[in-house]
């Protein structure tokens, strides 16, 4: 899988683009502040449809390029290259006026081959891991972040779990809003049934999606992780659902274990953890009233990441901490290989920077029969003459892109 040709128009720094791009490594560098980082941006949210680096999609918009459009708008289109088929992917940020906002409606259109589509349909379309040196956050940071991280790795591979996702959050939106209103002005406690239903069946599904997932990606990170350390230190991932599955006879020592091996008494179907998570909404029905918001689900799950078994997140080092999330960005190549059949589209941010010799020398090696990587720096110099030889150089200066000689 590659990224044949990416087109940006009024994005970030980027008044308009049309840039081929070819197979194999490609260094995109010159000074901060003049669009490296936003190309991989770009990039990054034609898989997802969703920014790293911001939650609020209006700011991706140039609006001092677009001040002459009677609609500010950014547009973002890939042509994407994948086994034997061509897709393109183009997505539009607009701001349109509105006679009840200052600020506007935000509008987000998503078309698969000019064909509007949903963003969960974006999965397996353009596949993408990206490196990021705030990634290091992903460990010791709030859940939400690791929340994150895992919707994101699964989203781009599986559309039943990014449909299934999507319908979580709006049900649980409108269940939210019902127990709040349940919790100021009363009413017949009976009415969440319908929510509760809902909610029930996707958030078993996302569960063990998870589940799975984590299990797998970590028979990848381990490896990976024992060859950086020199055999020296080990690499777990402790997912943590808010839903007790050990109701069912899963030990708590097998719960990561991927399912294909797990025992009889380990396995999980979507209707018995579903009917675990109907048992504990019952069970917290009365609090989650008095409290206003649902308190049961995989948006209270959490991921640790341990060394030796000591929570990585607390007790490590810095350099502990980057070593850890290398291994598992590395893993993350692996597990979607192995789930889709081709490589990702490998994205890396600054990121040979914030490592030490050996490491950048590892992770240089792991990418190198890699389809297409595209790597950002300010120093061309971190990398070798023999990767500078093969690799498309691209300098980029306020938002203009041109080719050098290697």
């Amino acid at each position: 899988m590659i990224i044949r040709h990416l087109s940006l128009t009024h994005f970030r720094n980027y008044a308009r683009l049309e840039l081929d791009l070819p197979p194999g490594p490609v260094l995109l560098f010159g000074d901060n502040a003049q669009g490296k980082t936003s190309l991989l941006e770009a990039i990054y949210y034609l898989a997802t449809a969703h920014s790293p680096h911001t939650t609020s999609d209006r700011q991706l918009i140039n609006w001092l390029a677009g001040q002459d459009s009677l609609i500010p708008s950014a547009r973002i289109v890939g042509e994407v290259a994948q086994a034997d088929r061509l897709c393109k992917l183009d997505i539009t940020l607009a701001v349109e006026p509105t006679a009840n906002s200052h600020e506007g409606r935000f509008r987000k259109q998503i078309k698969i081959n000019d064909i509007p589509r949903k963003s969960a349909e974006l999965a397996g379309k353009l596949m993408v891991v990206l490196f990021l040196p705030q990634d290091v956050e992903i460990i010791g940071g709030a859940p939400g972040l690791r929340r994150r991280y895992m919707d994101d790795l699964l989203c781009q591979v599986d559309a039943d779990y990014a449909q299934a996702l999507s319908t979580y959050t709006h049900v649980l939106t409108q269940r939210n809003a019902l127990l709040k209103q349940l919790a100021e002005r009363g009413g017949d406690p009976d009415e969440l049934a319908y929510w509760n239903e809902q909610l029930i069946q996707v958030g078993a599904s996302i569960t063990l999606a998870r589940r799975a997932a984590m299990a797998e990606l970590e028979q990848a990170a381990g490896p990976i992780h024992r060859d950086l350390t020199g055999g020296q230190e080990t690499l777990s991932l402790n997912y943590q659902p808010a839903l007790d599955l050990g109701r069912l006879g899963a030990p708590k020592s097998q719960m990561l274990l991927p399912i294909e091996i797990l025992d009889s008494r380990s396995k999980i179907s979507d209707s018995d953890a579903a009917l675990v998570f109907s048992a504990q909404l019952q069970e917290r029905q009365a609090e989650e009233i008095m409290r206003g918001v649902t308190l049961v689900g995989p948006h209270r799950d959490d991921l640790r990441l341990l060394m030796d078994g000591i929570d990585l997140g607390i007790y490590g080092s810095r350099g502990q901490q980057r070593t850890a999330i290398l291994a598992l960005k590395l893993a993350e190549v692996e597990w979607i290989k192995a789930r889709a059949g081709e490589w990702p589209v490998l994205l890396l941010d600054e990121v040979l920077a914030e490592l030490d010799a050996r490491r950048r020398a590892y992770l240089l090696a792991c990418i190198n029969g890699a389809p297409q990587a595209l790597m950002t720096s300010t120093d061309p110099d971190l990398f070798n003459s023999q990767f500078k030889a093969r690799a498309r150089l691209l300098r980029v200066n306020r938002g203009q892109i041109e080719e050098v000689a290697g």
